[in-house]
């Protein structure tokens, strides 16, 4: 199986700095590819220190392992290692709070399957056949209630307390036995499209709008960007983030 990616970054309309950060990123061999959205916590440098610091722990701890060992639980370890990591630099007075959410897939294109974790409001999608599906959970108040179906989509999205989190990394430390993140194993399905996002993407675009652009726009790239251009014109009130990972026989 094939695949061809693409992802961008938008500090938005109404944000002075951008505390998102996104990875696309082959780990182990050619088989294997890391794609990460993150969406920091803590203010202006803090924010942008742990998302950035948080990319770079998972990737310096998958590069550690062997082909053989590059599955669910090492991609979970990896989160946890940063996780950790962020803690340690919470002793700088300026850090004290700093923390980030992230969305993570590992893709195992040889066993055609990726690897899922998850903890925060980033997001995980799968489009195929005209279907957007929603892979991931989402650890915040209003996504809870969404998730369960107790909350439409467009409520969610006006409710005041959307931005309520209820887990991300840098709250304390985690052990290596955890259960605190959203983790699943998931079939990767040719001719389909795997993204992740931001909540300032799902926060002003509604799904059927995100399918439409999946549907007709030719190009990974070009999916990307229109996606990032009308959650701007839509508002633009946060970072946007968005990485689209498409597969191909």
């Amino acid at each position: 199986m094939k695949s061809v990616c693409y992802g961008a970054t938008d500090v938005g309309r109404c944000r002075q700095n951008n505390e998102d950060a996104y990875l696309l990123q082959p780990v182990g061999d050619d088989s294997h590819l890391l794609a990460v959205v993150v969406d920091g916590l803590g203010g202006h440098e803090g924010g942008e220190i742990a998302a950035a610091l948080a990319a770079k722990c998972m990737v310096d701890y998958l590069e550690g392992l062997s082909v053989e060992e590059l599955g669910l639980d090492a991609l979970k370890q990896s989160v946890i290692y940063a996780n950790n990591s962020i803690v340690s630099q919470q002793t700088n007075p300026r850090w004290y709070n700093m923390g980030c959410v992230l969305t993570a897939l590992l893709f195992d294109f040889e066993q055609a399957v990726a690897y899922l974790c998850h903890v925060g409001d980033t997001r995980c999608y799968q489009f195929r056949e005209g279907a957007l599906t929603k892979l991931s959970r989402d650890h915040s108040l209003v996504g809870i209630e969404e998730d369960e179906g107790r909350l439409t989509e467009e409520e969610a999205m006006h409710h005041p307390r959307r931005n309520v989190i209820t887990r991300a990394l840098g709250l304390g430390r985690l052990d290596w036995t955890t259960d605190y993140f959203w983790t699943s194993t998931i079939p990767v399905e040719p001719d389909a499209q795997y993204l992740l996002c931001s909540d300032g993407l799902y926060d002003m675009l509604p799904t059927r709008a995100i399918a439409q652009v999946l549907a007709e726009q030719p190009t990974v790239e070009q999916r990307v960007e229109t996606l990032i251009r009308q959650a701007n014109e839509a508002g633009g009130k946060d970072n946007v983030t968005v990485v689209l990972v498409e597969t191909r026989p």
